[in-house]
C-alpha cells in the first residue's frame, strides 16, 4: 500500500461525526469534529481543546453497548 492510499484509507476511518474514545481512558465518547492530513496531530474532536493522533483513539463501532441500563421496578 503506498502513501496516498494509507492517508486515503486513515481519512475514511477517521470522518467527521466518527465516534472515539481515548484508549487510555475510555471513560468519555468524543466525535471526531475534522481530520486534517497535512496536520500533526491530525484528528480534532468536538469538546476537546487539542488535536490527537490516530493511535490515541479508539473507534467506537457499537454506541448501543455503551449506553446506561435501567432497571425498572413493576409493582
Amino acid at each position: 500500500m503506498d502513501w496516498t492510499t494509507w492517508e486515503q484509507e486513515e481519512a475514511k476511518m477517521y470522518q467527521p461525526g466518527t465516534p472515539v474514545q481515548f484508549k487510555q481512558d475510555g471513560s468519555r465518547i468524543y466525535y471526531i469534529e475534522d481530520y486534517d492530513p497535512m496536520l500533526v496531530p491530525p484528528i480534532w474532536l468536538e469538546n476537546y481543546p487539542k488535536p490527537c493522533y490516530p493511535e490515541e483513539l479508539r473507534i467506537v463501532s457499537n454506541l448501543f453497548c455503551l449506553l446506561p441500563q435501567k432497571t425498572l421496578q413493576v409493582a
